[in-house]
Parts: structure tokens; C-alpha cells; sequence
């Protein structure tokens, strides 16, 4: 089951939409052995009892190792506390869970807790900035300290370099890291948005990717190495065009990568009647049938 796990989000984790239901069928034929060409190996022990659901995509589920491991929805990966929308909640900061909020939430966990540098790959206004600040933020302050950087076209090498080592303390010489026993987690907003120079580098990311390749940047007085201990990385971006660049596969490599969809209707449904339902909480019962309706009316306009 990890293994399967594993591998749906690792070689189809880049996936988007419409590839993601080819994939699902090419998967399921492969490890179900119906594929002519491709027939099960004798060793494979996998029946219909330990296989993926058939009831949905095998990106609907997420595999629990609890006992001899089983594969839930990712809806059940959160906790039930945080379906419920608090009263004095203010609209604009309202993250209604979905599956894909948390899908994103078990895999920036993941990630983190195996210091594992990451990329989220999506369209705007499906939360990667919003819902990885959240989270970055609840971390336990005592082990984390969170450091958000906004890429834009006119970021410089110098800035990006500046901003990161801000927050980090001198621990002995040419070795530069949060106050011992906590982590420094960057996240890096917008990656893919700094213009490219003459020769079609971002040097910005060509920095960041010395980091990851060597775990040292340079001085930029001295030019002394200077190396970095217990930095983290997350990253977020748009898909390329309309001033967002392709990125180097170089600083990619580096990267696991999770993309993330454009909602579909379902999931839109979900999070504007959980809005609608916590507004009409306090009118009488007949209201909250018609905030189903409105959710109904305004998706079907």
C-alpha cells in the first residue's frame, strides 16, 4: 500500500486534471494485471481487498499505516475540529476544508517532518499561499520559525540571500542557522516569477539551487562559504505564462513536486454552502435550504 502510495505521488503527483483520469486508468490496468502486455508478477500480492477503492480516482486516497494499513478518503486525514466553522470566524479568513486543502496539509506534514523540499504547482486562487502560511504558522513556535518570501519579477539574488539570512544566527564561523534545536522553514511564494536575465537564468533560483546542491551560499563581502544548517524550503507557483517563467529543471530536480487543480464543481459546491450554512445558522431553518439554492443558482450562471 505505501508502496502504491508512494508512487501515485511520486510519478503522478505533476499530473493536472485531465491527465490525472488517463493516469487512473493506466494505473489501475498495470497493478491489476489487465494489461495484456504487462501481465501481474506471481510474487505481487494484490487482491481487491487491499487494493485503491474503486468508488473514485486513486487521487481520492491517501493510505493510513494504522494496524495492517488501509486506504482512507483524505477528508478523513484531517481533524474532525477543524470541519467546523467558528462563529465569530471572519469571512475573508475562512479556509473551508476540502480534499484538496487536505491533501496539501498531509503533504506539506510529510515533507517538513522529513525535511524534504517541496514545490506546489497550481493555478491562482485554489489557497497554496493562504493554506501554507496557515500551516506554517500553527507549527509549535518552539521548534519552527517560519520565513515567507514573495518572488516577484524584479527580485535579485542579493535580496533573496538578505531576507533568508535574516533570520538566521551566526553559529560558529561560516555556519549560519536558526538558534540551536529549531528549524528555519522558507517559504518561497511565486518561484517561477523572477525575470530572467541575458543568458534566460532567474538568478534567484540559480541561489537557491547552490543551496540545495551544496548547502552553501557565498559572503557577499568576503566571499568566504557561508553554510546553512537546519533551513527548510517549501515553494509555491503558477503554471508558466503571463509573466511566470518556466523554471530550470536543474533547482526542480531538488523538488518534490504536488500539483494542484483548479476546483471542480463539487468542490466548489462544498465551500460556498459550508459559507452559506454558517450564515443562516442563526436564521430560522426555511433560510438554510435556500443558501443550497444561491450556491446552486450563482455555479449554474
Amino acid at each position: 500500500g505505501l508502496f502504491l502510495f508512494s508512487l501515485i505521488w511520486g510519478v503522478g503527483g505533476t499530473i493536472a486534471d485531465d491527465g490525472r483520469k488517463l493516469f487512473d486508468q493506466f494505473f489501475r490496468n498495470i497493478v491489476g494485471g489487465t494489461d495484456p502486455d504487462h501481465p501481474k508478477p506471481k510474487s505481487i500480492k494484490i487482491t481487491k481487498s487491499n487494493m485503491i477503492p474503486e468508488r473514485a480516482t486513486i487521487y481520492d486516497f491517501c493510505f493510513e499505516k494504522k494496524g495492517s494499513g488501509n486506504w482512507i478518503e483524505w477528508m478523513d486525514t484531517l481533524d474532525r475540529s477543524t470541519l467546523t466553522i467558528p462563529k465569530d470566524a471572519k469571512i475573508n479568513e475562512l479556509i473551508i476544508q476540502t480534499t484538496d486543502t487536505a491533501r496539501q496539509q498531509f503533504f506539506l506534514n510529510t515533507y517538513l517532518m522529513h525535511e524534504q523540499p517541496m514545490l506546489f504547482v497550481g493555478p491562482t486562487g485554489t489557497g497554496k499561499s493562504a493554506l501554507t502560511n496557515g500551516y506554517l504558522l500553527s507549527l509549535p513556535k518552539e521548534t519552527y520559525i517560519p520565513n515567507c518570501i514573495n518572488f516577484s519579477a524584479r527580485t535579485s539574488a542579493n535580496q533573496t540571500q538578505d531576507i533568508v539570512m535574516s533570520k538566521l544566527d551566526r553559529r560558529r564561523k561560516g555556519v549560519y542557522g536558526p538558534p540551536m534545536g529549531k528549524k528555519s522553514v522558507t517559504f518561497v511564494d511565486d518561484l517561477n516569477m523572477p525575470a530572467k536575465e541575458k543568458y534566460g537564468a532567474q538568478p534567484p533560483i540559480e541561489l537557491l539551487r547552490q543551496w540545495l546542491d551544496h548547502g552553501h551560499w557565498y559572503d557577499k563581502k568576503d566571499t568566504t562559504k557561508v553554510f546553512l544548517t537546519d533551513v527548510l524550503l517549501v515553494s509555491a507557483m503558477g503554471p508558466p505564462g503571463g509573466g511566470r517563467n518556466d523554471i530550470t529543471s536543474r533547482f526542480t530536480r531538488h523538488l518534490n513536486v504536488v500539483s494542484i487543480n483548479e476546483f471542480d464543481d463539487s468542490t466548489m459546491t462544498r465551500i460556498f454552502t459550508s459559507i452559506t450554512d454558517w450564515h443562516f445558522a442563526s436564521f430560522e431553518g426555511s433560510f438554510v435550504r435556500n443558501g443550497k439554492l444561491l450556491v446552486a443558482a450563482t455555479m449554474a450562471v
